[in-house]
């Protein structure tokens, strides 16, 4: 498969711990082509990590920085990795570059293989309330806008990445 000049070849959208960034890697190696993370360019251009510029700047900031990030991202040729929060904002966006016969593969975990990835299984201040509960309730929201994006869907939850990014390169044209 040719990677386009001028766009990804493949977005990988879904909750955290479903594994994008390191399944976004293998991939791009794979096709021997660039890996854009927008959480991780987020991140470098803040100087700080993404929880940090978060909290920080407050939610409605960071989203704004977030869909600037995903836009330069639909910009570069390779595989995307979006940040678990930028589908909501980046719907028009892989809508339209899924519509142009772009990939979009929604890497899905389960709560229970998703949340000891994200470090949620570790015991936590009551005042924090129940991580696990946010984090299921965060993948329940948004597990229908990824689903919508998405060409493709992986469940991750009994994969190891390289059996995973076997699974997204399946679904690239010219790949299947």
């Amino acid at each position: 498969m040719s990677i386009s000049a001028d766009r990804p070849a493949v977005v990988l959208v879904g909750p955290p711990g479903a594994g994008k960034s390191t399944v976004a890697a293998l991939v791009a190696q794979r096709l021997g082509a660039a890996v854009t993370d927008t959480d991780a360019l987020l991140a470098e251009r803040a100087g700080r990590s993404v929880g940090e510029l978060f909290v920080d700047v407050g939610e409605e900031v960071f989203r704004d920085l977030e869909q600037a990030a995903v836009a330069e991202a639909f910009a570069r040729p390779g595989v995307v990795a979006l940040g678990s929060g930028a589908v909501e904002r980046g719907a028009a966006l892989l809508a339209e570059y899924r519509e142009a016969g772009g990939a979009v593969v929604f890497l899905d975990v389960s709560l229970a293989a998703g949340v000891p990835r994200v470090g949620l299984n570790a015991p936590r201040a009551v005042n924090l309330g129940s991580p696990r509960a946010q984090f299921s309730s965060m993948a329940a929201q948004r597990r229908p806008l990824y689903a919508a994006a998405a060409t493709a869907v992986v469940d991750t939850s009994e994969l190891t990445p390289d059996e995973v990014a076997d699974a997204v390169l399946s679904q690239l044209p010219d790949r299947g």
